[in-house]
């Protein structure tokens, strides 16, 4: 899915050049220091099976640390830890709280864009300990950060050996119990995934439980979060070919407690995320439980470095009773 993504994204490049004569000239230096700006869209309380969209953003920024998240972390104080799939991170202060700007930062300190070398697609954490967790596309690893995010530890299981580098390990949840899991984007067909349940922190060792998640015909994996009654919720999502390209997200819910080895975890559909709400390539979850006991569903949205797409966030509530 995501190899063609970025195919699709370059054939429409190349299709906007002008024709002509084409001038080479110098590329700018990088930009470290410009700011991340944050609109408000103006938007109607639009509702999704249960959500009810309460407020949505767009962020922009010239700066070379900025775009690309597909991945998103609830954090104490108010605030959102995002991760690109270009090694960059971005410390963001929940909008509907804060007017402070967000910080950028890179992980590992890797100084360039190289998807390479540390394609992030997921982030769990322990709320104990604050050490945090990372999914990476390309060599198929898990890496261990301190809360500090300095690195500990790194593992590339042999559960995931096999599995694609561009549509390998895509969503990674440490579970309320400390078990941690991990499911593949690439689909097997009828919706299926192939999942994997380690017992403890995979820096451990030990053979993880092998399982299949059925999600919806169609659609990849793309995100997983844990909620607060100990369930998961999946986000699914599949290219629509067209112009403008388009993306068709589904968000799913499902029960870790059925993992059955070898069997199927089956999943239910919790909403869509289609116009007429704001789409884009949504790639990042984090939800949230609010003052008055509903939860806040936060999406973020991967631009993939392109100046058509956008990075969008939403929070939509999910009432509670």
């Amino acid at each position: 899915m995501r190899r063609t993504i970025r195919l699709v994204l370059l054939a429409v490049t190349m299709l906007a050049l002008t024709p002509g004569t084409f001038v080479r000239e110098t590329p700018p230096p990088p930009d470290f220091v410009s700011p991340v700006e944050i609109g408000k869209l103006r938007i109607d309380r639009l509702r999704t099976g249960p959500l009810t969209l309460e407020s949505a953003w767009v962020l922009s920024s010239r700066n070379d640390r900025f775009g690309g998240y597909s991945a998103l972390l609830a954090q104490k104080g108010d605030q959102f830890l995002a991760a690109s799939d270009a090694g960059r991170l971005m410390y963001l202060p929940r909008p509907d709280r804060s007017a402070r700007a967000p910080e950028l930062d890179r992980f590992l300190d890797n100084g360039r864009i190289d998807k390479r070398r540390i394609d992030i697609e997921s982030l769990t954490a322990d709320p104990q300990t604050g050490l945090v967790w990372a999914g990476l596309e390309q060599f198929n690893a898990i890496y261990r950060f301190s809360p500090e995010l300095v690195k500990q530890q790194q593992v590339q299981p042999k559960a995931m050996k096999e599995w694609s580098d561009n549509t390998g390990a895509e969503a990674f949840v440490r579970l309320a119990d400390g078990q941690f899991l991990v499911l593949a984007e690439e689909s097997l067909g009828d919706g299926l995934h192939e999942g994997l349940l380690f017992a403890r922190d995979p820096m451990l060792g030990g053979q993880p439980l092998r399982f299949r998640f059925r999600g919806a015909e169609g659609f990849n994996t793309a995100e997983a979060t844990l909620l607060p009654d100990g369930r998961m919720l999946v986000i699914l999502r599949k290219l629509v070919l067209g112009w403008p390209l388009r993306f068709a997200v589904r968000l799913m819910t499902a029960d870790p407690a059925g993992i059955e080895k070898g069997e199927v975890l089956e999943s239910e559909t919790l909403a869509d995320i289609v116009e007429p709400l704001p789409t884009d390539n949504y790639e990042g979850a984090a939800v949230t439980v609010e003052p008055d006991g509903d939860w806040a569903v936060w999406l973020i949205s991967d631009d993939n470095f392109a100046h058509f797409q956008r990075t969008l966030l939403l929070k939509l509530i999910w009432p509670q009773p």
